[in-house]
């Protein structure tokens, strides 16, 4: 008679430090749920960490500070655990009956000053050099990945924005994506960024629940960039297609202030492709897995027309009591 297969069983396990101390033994008991939120085109992750107050203690002596550090770790016993850096306490809610407090945190490096709105003027620079400005009043760095920002300007305004509000506009306005990851500014290329290998292959056997779409509103087969430049007297207009075959003809049409036929080529192509990678787009629910992270790809098999390679957009990581380690995937597919 053949002897029965056993598989390991996977235990979850998550540390959390409170201002420099760990406090995991000490709250394991109460956390309900405590998880992570990886983006790709938001300026920092964030978490959350929803406690059982029966007792009103979060509400009083317990009562924690806006503002105070945080450091969380999550993953499995025994198989390594995914370091989600460090946050600051950013709001405090208290819901019920019964009583429960959740505490959710924004990545500690966005300080204040970083969050305060200003208008300044940038002249002769490329983007590159105006993050390493921006970097420079933070005690920064920039990391351009996976190729180098070549965007010039002979002029460029910031009007009443936050510097990284500022920097994510013109980011996006020309095809990256922009977020903050610990004291580095970091400017990723969608496009080289969809060019990447696939991370694994994800069939049906490997989700718990999944949610498709495929829709055109909002989707367009060209777009076109123009605008009057009155310094040169010159009407500058350019206009991009899709980098595939797409069903859709219809042309987005923009006017958007461009100095040369390169920065409306790159805001013409920018604005297509915002509009146009929610084509095919998809939410996953899966066994958590610490690898899933924002700005990877990732193949899916076995969903017929669905099937194809996706970016991951956002990876939200969470332990809970009941259905113990999860990772939701929000992806859409690289056309």
């Amino acid at each position: 008679m053949a002897a029965a297969i056993s598989y390991p069983v996977r235990s979850p396990q998550w540390v959390l430090t409170y201002g420099g101390v760990d406090v995991t033994a000490d709250l394991m008991s109460s956390v309900a749920s405590i998880g992570y939120t990886d983006y790709l085109s938001e300026l920092s992750g964030e978490i959350e960490i929803v406690v059982e107050d029966r007792s009103h203690l979060w509400q009083t002596s317990w009562y924690p500070n806006v503002g105070d550090d945080l450091n969380l770790a999550i993953g499995y016993q025994n198989e390594g655990l995914m370091p989600c850096g460090d946050f600051q306490i950013d709001q405090l809610e208290l819901s019920g009956p019964s009583d429960s407090f959740t505490i959710r945190g924004l990545a500690a490096f966005i300080t204040p000053a970083m969050r305060t709105a200003n208008s300044s003027g940038y002249e002769g620079q490329s983007l590159l050099e105006i993050a390493e400005l921006i970097a420079a009043k933070y005690g920064m760095s920039v990391i351009s990945a996976p190729d180098v920002i070549d965007i010039a300007y002979e002029r460029v305004t910031q009007r009443h924005e936050t510097d990284l509000a500022f920097l994510k506009r013109l980011a996006i306005e020309n095809g990256y994506d922009f977020t903050v990851r610990g004291v580095m500014l970091v400017f990723y290329s969608r496009a080289a960024l969809e060019a990447t290998p696939a991370l694994l292959t994800i069939t049906r056997n490997n989700v718990e629940g999944f949610e498709f779409r495929n829709r055109t509103h909002g989707t367009y087969g060209s777009a076109q960039v123009t605008y009057q430049n009155a310094n040169k007297k010159a009407l500058i207009t350019q206009t991009t297609g899709a980098s595939t075959p797409f069903p859709i003809n219809d042309v987005l049409k923009l006017i958007a202030r461009a100095e040369n036929s390169q920065q409306a080529a790159a805001k013409a192509q920018a604005a297509l492709d915002i509009h146009n990678m929610h084509f095919v787009e998809a939410n996953l629910t899966m066994p958590g897995s610490i690898t899933m992270a924002a700005g990877s790809t990732i193949r899916i098999s076995g969903f017929g027309q669905f099937d194809g390679t996706y970016l991951i957009e956002v990876a939200r990581h969470q332990i809970n009591r009941a259905h113990g380690y999860l990772t939701r995937l929000e992806v859409c597919r690289v056309l």
